[in-house]
């Protein structure tokens, strides 16, 4: 019996003791290393002091930003559909993957991305860090040329800077010769012998293309310097706002979607003009058939030159890339005639099929074309 009330009391003064010495701060050790962040850390941006969540992601409340809207519309677009986000490697993740390319924004290391997302609203937005939807960054970029001897670009075109943050070139090895001599010789030993698939940013610029010597180039087309699309850039047509009203057509092109054209109910293809049509741009008479007509002429052009390459041997008609490899490497001779392999992927991959800059990729499809046909 005595032992249990002994036992009863040692345990009544060890559970007072741990009580007191809980209580008494002075008793902390020195705190530990900080222990490396977990994953994900490097691009968690935290909260803006006083940011209420239902200012934004109410829809009853919502009328500065209209988020369900905007979601809905970036739904539709090629960035939530056909952003290639499972390129999510160190080399690529910058600009195919949110993750990746808030790393690249924030002056981070580019990681391969687990799981990643592909280009949405935090890619081009920080507004719980911010409490807005300002832009991440819209300084000018410089853009790298892939000509041997023709320096970098400089695109400074508004919000569209933060587009060409992506839509602009890689590298490719060996850079295309600026002026080659009529006996110099190229030897390409990849397929993928071009520029990248977004060269928007140099198309709309008037850069990135191979300029033959001896060829009278006259320069860009109007929308290279329009004063409405220097100031905002792709923006100005890409993510003009349908009308309201009638509201028919919302996200289905325009706005978030980024999309230039919708399928209306009919099956039809519909172009959004609502960009073209503002003051200082394109008159009233304007129309979808305008648009086409200048397509429909560039597209002939790279048929022909596509055509040309094909029959050279120059480009795999069954995959549509260069036919070369580092076993057997493409040789050409006078090196200044792959200009034209250069100018073909160049302008199929703007996409916009002379939209962009109609007359320099006129005058680029017409001069590959020449360079074909002389000896």
């Amino acid at each position: 019996m005595n032992r249990m009330r002994q036992l009863s009391l040692a345990l009544m003064v060890s559970a007072a003791v741990s009580l007191i010495m809980t209580g008494m701060t002075g008793c902390k050790g020195d705190p530990g290393p900080q222990g490396p962040p977990g994953p994900g850390a490097d691009v968690f941006e935290g909260f803006a002091d006083g940011i209420q969540c239902a200012t934004c992601h109410n829809p009853d409340v919502d009328t500065t930003y209209y988020i369900a809207g905007r979601a809905y519309q970036w739904a539709q677009s090629k960035h939530a559909k056909g952003g290639d986000s499972e390129r999510n490697g160190s080399s690529c993740a910058g600009c195919h993957t949110t993750e990746g390319f808030i790393q690249r924004m924030n002056g981070d290391p580019v990681t391969s991305q687990y799981v990643p997302s592909p280009p949405g609203c935090f890619a081009c937005h920080s507004p719980h860090s911010r409490g807005d939807f300002s832009l991440r960054k819209a300084t000018p970029v410089t853009i790298g040329s892939n000509i041997s001897g023709i320096p970098d670009a400089v695109f400074d075109y508004g919000k569209g800077n933060l587009c060409v943050q992506c839509h602009q070139t890689r590298s490719m090895s060996p850079k295309m010769p600026a002026n080659p001599g009529s006996t110099d010789t190229i030897r390409i030993t990849s397929s993928r012998w071009y520029s990248h698939y977004g060269v928007q940013g140099q198309m709309l610029s008037g850069n990135g293309g191979y300029k033959f010597p001896g060829y009278a180039y006259t320069g860009n087309s109007n929308h290279t310097s329009n004063t409405a699309i220097i100031q905002e850039g792709c923006p100005t047509c890409h993510m003009a706002e349908q009308s309201y009203p009638p509201a028919q057509g919302t996200g289905k092109a325009g706005g978030h979607t980024m999309n230039i054209h919708y399928e209306a109910e009919g099956g039809e293809e519909v172009p959004l003009l609502t960009g073209c049509l503002q003051s200082g741009c394109h008159p009233s008479s304007f129309s979808a058939n305008d648009m086409h007509l200048v397509q429909g002429g560039i597209a002939d052009s790279l048929t022909a030159l596509r055509s040309a390459l094909v029959a050279r041997g120059w480009i795999d008609p069954s995959t549509n890339l260069v036919n070369a490899s580092s076993s057997s490497p493409l040789v050409i001779t006078p090196a200044v005639k792959a200009g034209a392999l250069y100018n073909y992927f160049f302008i199929e991959h703007d996409l916009s099929e002379g939209i962009h800059n109609t007359n320099y990729a006129r005058e680029l499809l017409a001069s590959s074309l020449e360079a074909l046909r002389n000896p």
